[in-house]
């Protein structure tokens, strides 16, 4: 009679479900505890994969975050480095081009966005990822570029104008803005823009 093969210690191997499993694990977190409160390593512990492994499916937290949680390949630092890269009396029109892009994203589509934001209607849960992603990782950045050093409040406030045209559009539909075109929404909420990330108070 042979022995049984010891048991590996330890946590396990990358196995083909394994992007799955991290995937699953990151949804999790993020949607119960938010997207500043989780770390990478946090994730792994869930997942129970070696850290190592979920570097090698994503190149970083927020790009875990856009590919689960929006399921969409966003990369927040190359939209910041679009947004900031140009005129800089034209960066609050470009921000608002990139939200919108994102929103009619093929890859994502708008009902993926549309339905996140009927749930955060009723709960925090997915909107509180959503929003601190968006303030953290795109618009925090911008304006700490631009040198304003209450960049988070500006953030916040580039966060809540953005979700709330999304909202006003897309699930309370009001007419106008439901008509509206993209080029018109961009020149319009371009200017509120450029006064909350770029313009000295």
């Amino acid at each position: 009679m042979t022995d049984s093969p010891a048991k590996p210690r330890g946590r396990r191997p990358g196995r083909a479900d394994t992007r799955g499993t991290i995937c699953r694990a990151a949804l999790t977190l993020f949607s119960t505890i938010g997207y500043d409160k989780v770390s990478l390593r946090a994730i792994a512990r869930e997942a129970d994969v070696d850290p190592a492994l979920i570097h090698h499916y994503f190149s970083s937290k927020s790009d875990l975050f856009a590919q689960t949680v929006l399921d969409l390949p966003l990369e927040a630092g190359q939209v910041v480095s679009d947004v900031l890269n140009g005129p800089r009396e034209q960066i609050g029109e470009r921000a608002v081009a990139a939200f919108l892009a994102a929103y009619d994203s093929p890859e994502s589509g708008r009902d993926r966005f549309t339905a996140m934001l009927r749930s955060a209607v009723a709960a925090d849960i997915v909107q509180r990822p959503l929003s601190e992603f968006m303030s953290k990782e795109v618009f925090g950045p911008i304006a700490e570029q631009l040198g304003h050093r209450d960049y988070r409040l500006r953030a916040q406030l580039a966060v809540s104008l953005v979700l709330g045209m999304a909202l006003s559009r897309y699930i309370l539909r009001l007419q106008a803005l439901e008509a509206a075109s993209d080029r018109d929404l961009v020149r319009g909420l371009g200017r509120a823009m450029q006064e909350i990330l770029v313009e000295s108070w």
